[in-house]
């Protein structure tokens, strides 16, 4: 971590994932390692740039803005948490997870970032590293025999947004599903307009594009609420014309992320 690095809102995500009992990373009883353990991976990308840009201001904010083609941002929720200010998003998105997610038993949905914007309100989908051909927004498939949490939450969805049972191939998809729910539910509450963005990276963009334009040329894609995929390399690009503090420090970081994620399903991932 290159900013913020004691923030209570790090060490509540890093405890949780260590001993979430479906964490990937789940090694043995005591628990395994955190997602924001792994070096340059997409969870200390999205606090690094998004922290970084929040702590300068106008500036920052008016960057994260133009690369999402929102009006003036103003707030920013990490992994659904308000770092500043703990405001009312916070707690009423957390609600509307509870009551929408918790009516099963599993996992809930943990947004990577939200930007309260004054017009919008928009999900950002963050996506850095790519092993093998798979979506990386594929549902987790159930145990043997036994029909997954996923499938089990589209029931709710559907019942929410009918727009949804029309989609075919959902498994590829879901978690543009799962922020598109999420989007529209809090869109609704605080009066704004949904979005959903998803963030990846440049050199995946041929593999992942067909598979997000399925959910954007279908029902889902209709409603405008599905934008176009933005690139962190895009991003790298408006913080570098940016006269900002941390822009340095921000250019290298991510540009070494870059170089690791090619590297990515070759060997094992490096933990700091």
């Amino acid at each position: 971590m290159i900013v913020d690095s004691d923030n209570p809102i790090l060490i509540q995500k890093a405890w949780r994932d260590r001993f979430s009992g479906e964490s990937y990373w789940k090694e043995g009883k005591d628990g395994g390692k955190a997602y924001l353990g792994v070096r340059h991976g997409e969870d200390a990308m999205t606090w690094n740039v998004f922290r970084s840009l929040q702590q300068e201001g106008p500036k920052g904010y008016r960057v994260i803005a133009d690369i999402f083609g929102l009006s003036q941002v103003e707030k920013i929720l990490f992994w659904g948490c308000d770092v500043e200010t703990a405001g009312e998003e916070q707690q009423l998105l957390s609600i509307l997870i509870r009551r929408t997610d918790g009516q099963l038993k599993g996992t809930m949905t943990e947004p990577d970032l939200v930007l309260i914007a004054e017009k919008e309100v928009a999900f950002i989908e963050c996506k850095l590293n790519q092993s093998g051909k798979q979506s990386p927004w594929r549902a987790q498939r159930g145990p043997s025999g036994r029909e997954s949490g996923a499938a089990k939450r589209m029931e709710v969805y559907k019942e929410r947004f009918p727009e949804i049972d029309e989609i075919k191939d959902w498994q590829d998809i879901y978690q543009i599903i799962r922020q598109y729910v999420y989007a529209r539910l809090l869109g609704d509450a605080l009066g704004k307009k949904p979005v959903v963005i998803p963030l990846i990276n440049e050199d995946h963009l041929a593999l992942l594009k067909p598979i997000y334009m399925r959910a954007k040329s279908g029902s889902l894609g209709q409603t405008g609420i599905l934008r176009d995929m933005v690139t962190w390399q895009a991003l790298l690009s408006a913080i570098s014309g940016a006269d900002l503090k941390c822009g340095m420090e921000l250019r290298k970081q991510m540009s070494e992320a870059f170089k690791a994620s090619k590297k990515y399903g070759k060997k094992a991932q490096e933990y700091d």
